[in-house]
């Protein structure tokens, strides 16, 4: 509270202060009530809010006024700002504006306001930021966080950093400083001991009833990167922590997925780093029922084999889409329903706004997203699980109608059908079905 009032100092006493010690949020009454089946959570990702939206990138002027400025007047500037309030397709292949984002909090408070957790797979910072802009990234990572804050008080939020959360270049690795940062902005509903780490290292746990929260940082991961020793730290404290998992079920979060990107054919990571990764994850599958990532801005999944069992489908990655809409996306959020017992998704949908629906010369300041997308109706699915991924594969392939096709692009296009070569069709949606398997070497 301390640190976002030293930045934000007219932010107030508008959100409870919750224990930074504490692992676990539970409500606290005069019964012991016994913990429900499922539970829900909220996943959002690529939230990439530019605050320069509807004026000059780079806007000198605006630049320094933001700087400086608290949160409640950040808040007012945007108010006050026709462009960063309308919602209209012109947000069509541009990063989020004030508008959109307050839009998505709203309508995640709608759908779920009470979330056992809500994950962020990264990228909060607008595209084309600076090293030079390192001031205004801070306080554009404190605003999102304090915005959520004031949506969801009690919640447990758990941020991974993206490829443009950063003080550098896109893709460099975080300095010590924008750690110290980054954790700093969202205590304490993210708890202290995971801040701690997350300043320590770049990535950190947590754990809520028998769920362990595992936050990777792909940043020394990516392909071409010269981030050697930090990736294989990295990657053997992963696999120290799914070894010592004590019976808890993991979920893993990240930004960058491993494997083949389908759009240019080449590898997300590198190689080793990618293979260390899926050999990790085949050997403590049992205790892995969820890996997230993003990056894509769209639908997808990878279903993640053991080569040395014919192959056998052994972990899902699910793939999530994002807020902004620079890839021609339609802005969406995620519900997602899971078993406490075992950790397994049992239900997913996709809320989203239809923009190509809202003219451009229409400026709609709120709005209730209606648009769904439920992953197993979608795609015609039995369950959730790697296995019915796998099957989803071999259920498409062999489709000679071109139904299933259709349903699979319905999905990962999160019900946008803007003309880009970034969507699938039938052409290429072999390349994509193939990335869509991580297989053990």
């Amino acid at each position: 509270m301390n640190f976002i009032k030293k930045h934000f100092p007219a932010l107030g006493l508008g959100f409870l202060v919750l224990s930074a010690t504490v692992l676990s949020f539970t409500r606290i009454s005069g019964t012991t009530a016994k913990a429900p089946l499922t539970q829900k959570c909220l996943i959002v990702s690529d939230i990439h809010f530019n605050p320069f939206y509807g004026t000059t990138v780079g806007d000198s002027v605006l630049k320094k006024k933001l700087e400086n400025a608290s949160f409640a007047e950040w808040k007012q500037y945007f108010e006050g700002f026709a462009p960063q309030m309308a919602i209209n397709s012109n947000l069509l292949f541009k990063d989020a504006n004030y508008g959109v984002l307050q839009s998505a909090l709203f309508n995640m408070k709608k759908r779920l306001p009470d979330p056992a957790f809500i994950l962020i797979a990264g990228d909060f910072i607008w595209h084309g930021a600076t090293p030079a802009d390192s001031v205004l990234k801070k306080k554009c990572i404190l605003f999102i966080a304090g915005l959520l804050k004031e949506y969801f008080p009690n919640a447990l939020i758990i941020p991974a950093m993206g490829n443009n959360d950063t003080y550098g270049q896109d893709y460099a690795l975080q300095d010590s400083k924008f750690l110290n940062d980054f954790a700093s902005a969202w205590e304490p509903n993210l708890p202290g001991p995971s801040a701690d780490s997350l300043k320590a290292r770049g990535y950190y746990t947590a754990e809520t009833g028998n769920l362990r929260l595992v936050v990777i940082n792909t940043a020394s991961l990516n392909l071409g990167s010269n981030y050697k020793p930090q990736a294989d730290a990295m990657l053997k404290w992963l696999d120290n922590n799914l070894a010592n998992a004590n019976g808890k079920n993991v979920w893993i979060l990240m930004h960058i997925p491993p494997g083949i990107n389908a759009f240019n054919k080449k590898n997300f990571w590198n190689v080793a780093s990618s293979d260390a990764f899926v050999h990790t994850i085949v050997k403590h599958a049992a205790s892995v029922k969820l890996i997230i990532g993003s990056h894509v801005h769209l639908n997808d999944f990878k279903v993640v084999y053991d080569n040395a069992r014919m192959p056998k489908p052994v972990a899902l990655m699910r793939i999530v889409p994002s807020i902004c809409s620079n890839h021609g996306n339609n802005p969406s959020f995620e519900v997602a329903e899971f078993n406490t017992a075992t950790g397994n998704i049992v239900n997913e949908t996709n809320w989203y706004l239809n923009l190509a629906t809202i003219p451009k010369d229409k400026e709609t300041q709120q709005l209730t997203w209606t648009d769904t997308l439920n992953t197993a109706k979608s795609l015609e699915m039995k369950g959730l699980s790697a296995v019915d991924f796998s099957k989803l594969i071999d259920h498409i392939k062999a489709d000679k109608t071109g139904q299933m096709i259709k349903h699979y692009a319905d999905f990962y296009d999160v019900g946008t059908k803007a003309d880009s070569a970034i969507f699938i069709n039938h052409a290429t949606y072999m390349n994509y079905l193939k990335a869509d398997s991580l297989r053990e070497k």
